[in-house]
């Protein structure tokens, strides 16, 4: 029996936060089924563990159990979609707000260099690392916040998405949409004005560069 300690991780949340790791990356994908015989196996323990490591996951509503057929990664509807983009808009558009009011002159020297390495990789074509970049942006905004309940609704969040976000990236000339869109909130964020950060957030999210219409539209 696998009991854990002070400072250890239980068995099944080891196997949760894998698993978690492995649909945030894709490597799981939506409606892709979540066999508990061969996790079990792959991760060298008995199947309890397994059981209740996607228990957890559905309560999460990253997995779906589905009677008489087994526990699947979830492939939320459009409707769902929908919500959860416009739950995220709402999200970062209020830590986009407390950051330009709490951020220190460090965190706005970081975020311009941040911002500033972005427009290198949109002009190299640098996929990845511009991804990477954006990213770190999106965090130091959430750090830099200083409402750690905001940034954990919105890693929530952005992990139910995770799956259909990747794909934002595919469509041709959307690196330059995306910085292009940072400019007006680095630009709010670095002079401290707090309700045009929101917008430029809110905008980035829901409304330019047609990220949410492509959510949509990957998930069909």
């Amino acid at each position: 029996m696998d009991v854990p300690t002070a400072g250890t991780q239980s068995t099944p949340e080891r196997i949760r936060q894998l698993l978690m790791k492995d649909i945030e990356k894709g490597i799981l994908r939506p409606g892709q089924l979540l066999d508990e015989k061969q996790l079990a196996s792959r991760h060298g323990v008995s199947r309890t563990p397994v059981r209740e490591a996607l228990l957890m996951l559905t309560m999460q509503k990253l997995a779906v159990a589905v009677p008489r057929a087994g526990t699947f990664v979830h492939k939320p509807p459009a409707d769902e979609l929908i919500a959860l983009l416009e739950f995220l808009g709402e999200l970062e558009s209020v830590a986009a707000k407390l950051a330009a009011q709490r951020m220190t002159a460090e965190q706005r020297a970081l975020l311009a260099r941040i911002h500033q390495e972005s427009e290198a990789l949109v002009l190299a074509g640098d996929r990845a690392g511009y991804e990477a970049r954006n990213l770190a942006l999106h965090e130091m905004i959430y750090v830099s916040s200083g409402n750690t309940v905001i940034h954990e609704e919105i890693n929530n969040a952005r992990r139910r998405l995770s799956n259909f976000r990747r794909h934002v990236f595919d469509q041709p000339g959307r690196l330059r949409v995306s910085y292009d869109e940072h400019q007006p909130l680095v630009a709010a964020l670095l002079s401290g004005d707090g309700p045009s950060a929101a917008q430029a957030m809110h905008d980035h999210i829901i409304g330019k560069g047609k990220a949410f219409a492509d959510l949509v539209l990957v998930n069909k």
